[in-house]
């Protein structure tokens, strides 16, 4: 089946019906009118529709559809993972700046987003699995599948829920007209009655492979449940979580399903989506009529490059929404010596295509912006046209040979007390390829058709490591980053990128992480699990100018969101907000 083609496969959720299933208040299922146009059913309760195979099918896939509605590549689950942390801060101003600078209320719209959306989904999940219980239309082999995938992602839901917001509602029954009370339940419960169960299950039902790439498979489930053991873990101190989260953790690397890429810089190739590191991803497709909301990362990691002389906006260089910034922590993680991440994380040349803005002596296709990573005089690496390192000295001589006089070099700091040559938080830093779209329709197009990786091999080995050092085996957690530092290695460097079981703590860890997981939806949820947060916010949430304006606002109550203002407003029975938020 070709790539993206679940997004085509899963049009029938433009079937699904306005659903009137609420929580709490919430009136109508608006996050999926866009889908909702062929098949008219007049609700999930009372229709007879959701316990046919094509009903339960349709009803399954608006579950699915919910994973890019809030979250997966959206502006809501991209601030709430990515701001506020050791490696990202805030380039334009907005909303978001509550996020990124700590200055949360209950009354913000981007958790009170989220909120709405999981709660919608879960109960959509809570439908599929009563109804399939109900329906005798269908074999027990099917129906078994089709629980397990509806559980697998009501897990996913809960987890991101009590990840974000600790103690929460649970309901694992299909809620039917308006309830406006609720309960608040542990997030220790919800793990032990939810989570973990639906999990469980779902390893038991899934088949290892799927005909629709993009829905959920047995190694997917098992991804989740070591992730989920993990914080499990540190929430706990349980050493059997870490235990748990290690033995599921081996048994997805021991499996035949998935091997390393040998190139880093291959996972980010548009044309290799679907490739053997994958273990599951939230699918995205070229066609607009079932793309949906899409993905818009592509926007939010770019620098201005369109400010610079010769350059205009392109379909290739894509539409910068300026949003995050790297951090001078984040960019200072890699031993650029010895490995390549850094070199095959960023991009380092634009080529100038605005003939109206050339500089003297630039023409069409000359190098207009170089970001060497370095500042005149250091020395930089980069890859040979057969991906050997090759050490460079940056000169303004090496510049004008290899590229062009004209060119605009922008280095981590000013030249010459010219601020325009150094990083700016607002115009001019590094951004990652990993994120970019080519393949969009238009220059200006904002849902991206690059799928939105949420598991790959690489960092199971990087869970299975953490849980390794939670237990004491150092020797054991070496092993597991090894895999993962051989494989980001310079050609004829593996040994130098080698650590030894003395070198594992927790600081090696999380920065490993940063190195080959940045920007990838992972790190506040890496700092709040760790309860590292406060401290490296504090250390190295700083701007490229060294401003840090969230050191003096995050505190305690900031490892948790606060409850929704909207969700307390709407909810009967006193519905409590968290400790240090009322």
């Amino acid at each position: 089946m070709a790539h993206g083609e679940v997004s085509a496969n899963f049009k029938h959720m433009k079937q699904i019906q306005k659903i009137t299933t609420l929580f709490i208040g919430i009136m109508a299922l608006t996050s999926c009118e866009d889908y909702l146009e062929e098949k008219m059913v007049s609700g999930i309760s009372s229709s007879s529709y959701y316990v046919t195979e094509e009903g339960l099918s349709d009803a399954l896939a608006a579950a699915y559809s919910y994973l890019k509605d809030r979250y997966y590549g959206q502006q809501t689950g991209m601030y709430l993972t990515v701001y506020g942390t050791d490696t990202y801060v805030m380039g334009t101003t907005g909303g978001y700046a509550e996020l990124d600078q700590y200055t949360l209320t209950p009354r913000n719209g981007y958790i009170k987003n989220l909120w709405v959306s999981m709660y919608i989904v879960i109960n959509q999940c809570n439908a599929v699995v009563d109804r399939a219980n109900e329906s005798t239309e269908i074999n027990e082999s099917k129906k078994s599948k089709y629980v397990a995938e509806a559980r697998f992602l009501r897990a996913l839901y809960y987890f991101i829920l009590v990840r974000q917001f600790g103690d929460v509602h649970l309901t694992l029954e299909e809620t039917v007209g308006v309830e406006t009370e609720a309960n608040k339940t542990s997030r220790e419960t919800i793990y032990e009655t939810a989570i973990i169960p639906d999990l469980e299950f779902a390893v038991a039902h899934l088949p290892a492979s799927q005909s629709d790439y993009g829905r959920a498979t047995k190694g997917a489930a098992q991804f989740l449940l070591s992730k989920v053991y993990l914080h499990r873990g540190w929430l706990t101190g349980s050493s059997g979580d870490f235990q748990k989260s290690i033995e599921v953790a081996e048994h997805v690397i021991n499996s035949t399903e998935y091997t390393l890429l040998s190139d880093y810089a291959s996972l980010w190739d548009i044309d290799n989506q679907k490739n053997s590191e994958v273990i599951w991803s939230v699918q995205n497709t070229m066609d607009p009529l079932t793309n949906g909301k899409g993905n818009y990362a592509h926007m939010l990691f770019l620098m201005w490059y369109e400010r610079q002389p010769g350059m205009k906006r392109t379909l290739e260089y894509g539409r910068p929404w300026l949003r995050f910034n790297p951090t001078p922590y984040a960019l200072s993680r890699w031993d650029r010596r010895y490995d390549a991440r850094y070199y095959k994380t960023f991009q380092h040349v634009w080529y100038a295509n605005h003939p109206g803005t050339l500089l003297p002596e630039q023409q069409v296709g000359d190098t207009a912006i170089f970001f060497p990573g370095v500042n005149i005089g250091e020395k930089f690496y980069v890859g040979d046209v057969d991906g050997n390192r090759v050490e460079r000295t940056l000169t303004q001589s090496y510049v004008d040979q290899r590229h062009n006089k004209s060119c605009v070099i922008i280095t981590p700091n000013p030249r010459g007390g010219d601020v325009s040559t150094g990083y700016d938080v607002k115009i001019a830093f590094p951004t990652p390829v990993k994120f970019q779209d080519p393949n969009r329709p238009s220059v200006n197009t904002k849902n991206g058709t690059r799928d939105y990786v949420v598991m790959r091999l690489a960092e199971i080995y990087l869970i299975a490591a953490e849980a390794y050092f939670k237990i004491g085996n150092n020797d054991r957690a070496a092993e597991m980053l090894n895999v993962v530092r051989r494989r980001a290695a310079w050609p004829g460097f593996e040994d130098q990128m080698m650590v030894a079981a003395s070198d594992v703590t927790l600081d090696f860890i999380l920065d490993e992480r940063a190195r080959e997981l940045l920007g990838e939806g992972e790190r506040w949820y890496d700092l709040t699990r760790t309860e590292t947060l406060i401290e490296r916010v504090k250390l190295y949430h700083n701007h490229t100018n060294g401003l840090n304006y969230a050191a003096g606002n995050i505190e305690e109550r900031h490892l948790l969101r606060p409850i929704p203002q909207d969700q307390i407003d709407k909810c009967s029975n006193n519905y409590p907000q968290h400790a240090g938020w009322e």
